[in-house]
């Protein structure tokens, strides 16, 4: 089981703080409640699952009817202390899951993804730590990814509009999961057991959900560049263009 955390974060064995927004209950019962759920099917990804069970993944929320600069102070507190809890238990793979909320009716896809964006640049704008050896400082580079603290993580987003393509619509709000690179170091895209991770992932997914697997995912037989492109996918799963939509200030 996860340690506990700090005034606003908590772990997936613990219940929130009392002093929470009243969404913040529902939402992580909600999510909850999908990960661990095995009807029709299990959520694909084990992992997640897994970490639930196991008190391994780490709560903490965004209030957006606060101060947002206020917002995001608070959450880099809670991502710094979290990957301080990850760094000192390698072993474990620990999940950092932040609630962006309340609910918002209002809301559609372009809004959600908006939104991550901005929480992404936000962290990014608060962050006072070195950049990872290993990562390029521009996101233009195919081998760059988002990164705090001088921690490589990987980040993706959820939200209700994402809709048909229900492995990534888990509660009613926007919902950004982060995890360490340093987690799959034995089970990366380019080794036998990550290509079989990714394998069994994709068999659950097909299982899961009725829309075609992402193209910006690879094939499953290997790890893909550009990989801030599976932050936020498109619903159909068809590949993104452009540049990546972070703001980023090179150091």
């Amino acid at each position: 089981m996860g340690e506990s955390a700090s005034a606003r974060m908590w772990t997936s064995a613990q219940e929130p703080p009392e002093d929470s927004p009243e969404w913040v209950s529902r939402e992580r019962r909600r999510i909850r409640d999908t990960l661990l759920s095995t009807h029709p099917f299990p959520y694909p990804c084990h992992f997640g699952a897994i970490g639930e069970a196991a008190g391994n993944n780490y709560y903490t929320f965004m209030n957006l009817r606060r101060d947002f600069s206020g917002e995001v102070a608070a959450v880099a507190r809670d991502l710094a202390h979290f990957i301080g809890i990850q760094r000192g238990s390698p072993e474990e793979r620990l999940s950092f899951l932040l609630m962006v909320g309340p609910p918002s009716g209002e809301r559609d896809f372009a809004g959600y993804r908006a939104l991550f964006w901005k929480v992404l640049s936000g962290l990014h704008s608060s962050d006072r730590g070195p950049r990872p050896p290993d990562v390029p400082d521009d996101p233009d580079d195919p081998k760059w990814d988002f990164n705090f603290g001088g921690e490589r993580l990987f980040g993706f987003g959820m939200c209700p509009a994402y809709g048909p393509r229900r492995s990534r619509a888990l509660g009613q709000c926007l919902l950004i999961a982060m995890q360490s690179r340093s987690v799959f170091g034995n089970i990366g895209g380019s080794t036998a057991a990550g290509r079989a991770a990714k394998r069994r992932i994709r068999r659950s997914l097909s299982r899961y959900e009725d829309v075609p697997l992402l193209s910006d995912a690879g094939d499953g037989l290997g790890s893909t560049a550009e990989k801030w492109k599976q932050y936020f996918p498109e619903i159909d799963g068809r590949p993104l263009t452009g540049g990546c939509p972070i703001r980023w200030e090179r150091r």
